[in-house]
């Protein structure tokens, strides 16, 4: 008969329908069901079989047991897997869940041909050693997050914090006209206002680092006049910029109508701190079907390759981003509220300038494909 190592390569396909489903259970299905797509557990698998076929002493395996063991591919493929789900926003205990699923798959086929107990030590200690390797990167992933926020919070604050304090100052004084009482009011206010939106993106930051959805209210909401507001406020807070709003077609549908001026706030700002001066930023909206696409786009260089494939990771900025722009969590916020509405979003740059595309199912999931 043949071993353990072979059977799991030759049953792959059988071991990720097994694996999926387990993994369904342990972690629910519901808005993380993207989370459960199968990227890296074949890799996973590979460096599973290829541990199992490693010759190892005695010695190596009580070290490797003990979480002393030297890193290795497993090592590396379960750290790179870690990653990806930690920006997914899952949780540590359902990464562990992952590989109690995964583990328990494989040994319910394997038992279901009769196979026998040898191997079984060394694919659960290899699991094992998986576990231990992602419970180690997320536990530096918390941390490193954690310094990373807060030092950038700190930092960002100072000039908005400086700003306040030298108004209220000058405020409290007696010797100012009305006109410069009104000045220095507004510009307090815009202080005010960057440090407001920097707390609530670290709140929403350290929400989905949980392992949370961004919560959101849907009420009935026609974007045509939502649209409309947000390219007015950024005209007023940015005349030089230009902001201009294109609607088309039926923008009525059931969403949470503040997150989704976040979006395209958060979008249009982006738009502006990187477009080009003499062009306006555009804001596109277009109703579809079952959903509506929003599409803000911008002239300027376009963003490297390299950039783009972070560009929604947390606290990144990219290169020309203005000291003042923010914690670089704006594009950040912009993914998981969309995704909370389930919908998509992405983004395209060339020559020509570079559009971010929203896609917004009408009503949730669920009503869409209910029974008329």
């Amino acid at each position: 008969m043949e071993s353990l190592a072979s059977f799991i390569e030759h049953e792959r396909p059988r071991i990720l329908v097994a694996w999926e489903a387990h993994a369904r259970a342990l972690i629910g299905a519901g808005s993380n069901d993207e989370l459960l797509l199968r990227d890296h557990i074949t890799d996973l698998l590979d460096a599973i079989v290829a541990d199992m076929r490693e010759p190892q002493t005695s010695t190596e395996r009580a070290e490797k047991g003990q979480g002393r063991g030297v890193f290795g591919p497993l090592d590396h493929v379960s750290n790179l897997h870690t990653e990806r789900r930690g920006e997914q926003g899952m949780r540590l205990d359902q990464i562990v869940s992952e590989y109690r699923a995964l583990r328990a798959s494989v040994l319910a086929l394997w038992e279901a041909v009769g196979g026998d107990s040898e191997g079984i030590g060394r694919f659960n200690e290899a699991v094992d050693q998986a576990i231990v390797a992602a419970v180690d990167r997320f536990t530096t992933m918390a941390a490193h997050y954690q310094d990373q926020s807060l030092g950038i919070l700190g930092h960002d604050l100072r000039n908005p914090l400086s700003a306040v304090l030298a108004g209220a100052t000058m405020l409290a004084g007696d010797t100012l006209s009305a006109a410069q009482r009104h000045d220095i009011a507004s510009r307090v206010v815009v202080s005010a206002k960057r440090m407001n939106r920097m707390v609530a993106d670290l709140l929403d930051l350290t929400r989905t680092r949980f392992g949370d959805a961004i919560p959101i209210e849907r009420t009935s909401v026609d974007f045509a006049a939502l649209g409309e507001q947000i390219a007015s406020e950024h005209v007023s807070q940015h005349p030089a910029a230009g902001v201009r709003f294109v609607a088309r077609g039926n923008l009525r549908g059931e969403w949470d109508a503040d997150r989704v001026a976040q979006v395209v706030s958060n979008l249009v700002r982006n738009a502006i701190e990187h477009g080009s001066r003499d062009t306006p930023v555009t804001i596109t909206a277009e109703g579809r079907r079952d959903d509506i696409v929003i599409e803000v786009e911008n002239f300027g260089p376009a963003i490297p390759e390299s950039q783009l494939r972070t560009i929604f990771d947390p606290l990144v900025r990219r290169e020309g981003t203005a000291k003042h722009a923010g914690l670089g969590l704006g594009l950040y916020v912009v993914w998981h509220v969309v995704e909370a509405h389930g919908g998509d979003v992405r983004v395209e740059s060339d020559a020509k300038g570079t559009r971010f595309i929203v896609r917004l199912p009408r009503r949730p999931r669920a009503a869409l494909h209910a029974p008329s």
